[in-house]
């Protein structure tokens, strides 16, 4: 047997081509996993999307001036990203979902309050999302197009930063609820809100592993903001970066391995870097004279 292998450096697919008697018996494609994210390289905030490696970086959104597109979100088959946008006036956010080329922008919420931070349910049936339009910053889910939103926190405190877990059974948060800002994990209906971080510090950004074991999230309990990683109970929080840079917004591979951050390390503007899952090799992706920040992973995908 014959065994060839093609790998398409636009896509990043290596396409296995197995040879045997003349004939072509097997034909395996890799999936792959993008990262989307935002910069404002062209002088306005736009969701772009790359390669995980950092290449083919590509605008998906373009919009007049002072219009902010951020807060990116992936749907679970990677066929569309939901996104907050102010293209509906400068002070009212809206979430709205698109297809996974920029293409079909629809707005989801269509209300009068501020409307951000859009987290898909891993079924794809729900978006949680964060909202003022009862008065304070409150979470809320609603149907994937938009129908029958519930606020699921209902508390006078800021809540906001949903991350769903992979089972989907739960939603890690940030609140003050208890004075300052703190990770929570709640189930998926609002109920059993429990603080996982119970520190002095500003602990937000919670990212939860592939596998439901770890969450991701952002402290400056040294004194800056840094990357740290914790179990899916709050237990045995880790440091994973150690510099006198900003590094914070994490958002795992699809495989668990690499963990994708903003910082502004090189003395510049936030860029995007990837490093591993233990916080080793840390390797930048984007360098222009922009803003790059708020990167979201994919789960795999077909190209």
């Amino acid at each position: 047997m014959i065994q060839l292998k093609m790998t398409s450096g636009d896509s990043g697919t290596e396409t296995t081509i197995n040879i045997c008697c003349k004939n072509i018996c097997s034909i395996t494609r890799v999936l792959i996993s993008k990262i989307a994210f935002v910069s404002d390289r062209d002088g306005n905030g736009e969701i772009y999307v790359m390669n995980a490696d950092g290449s083919n970086q590509t605008q998906l959104t373009n919009t007049d001036v002072f219009v902010l597109n951020n807060a990116p979100a992936w749907s679970p088959d990677g066929q569309k990203i939901a996104f907050a946008s102010t293209r509906d006036g400068i002070v009212n956010s809206e979430i709205y979902v698109m297809n996974a080329d920029g293409s079909n922008p629809i707005n989801l919420t269509n209300n009068s309050a501020f409307d951000s931070q859009p987290a898909w349910s891993p079924d794809g049936q729900k978006i949680a999302f964060v909202s003022d339009r009862d008065g304070v910053d409150e979470i809320y889910v609603m149907n994937a197009d938009g129908s029958s939103p519930i606020n699921l926190t209902n508390n006078s405190a800021f809540d906001s930063q949903p991350s769903w877990s992979p089972d989907g059974q739960r939603i890690a948060f940030v609140s003050n609820r208890d004075g300052i800002d703190e990770i929570y994990v709640m189930n998926a209906d609002g109920s059993n809100p429990i603080n996982l971080t119970n520190n002095s510090a500003f602990d937000s950004q919670p990212a939860w592993s592939p596998d439901g074991q770890k969450i991701a999230f952002v402290s400056d309990r040294d004194g800056i903001d840094e990357i740290y990683v914790m179990n899916a109970d709050g237990s045995n929080p880790l440091r994973l970066t150690n510099n006198l840079a900003t590094d914070s917004q994490p958002t795992w591979s699809p495989d668990g391995q690499k963990i994708a951050f903003a910082s502004n390390r090189d003395g510049g503007l936030l860029e995007i870097y990837v490093m591993n899952a233990d916080g080793s090799n840390p390797t930048q992706l984007t360098n222009t004279q922009g803003l790059s920040t708020q990167p979201t992973w994919s789960l795999f995908i077909r190209p």
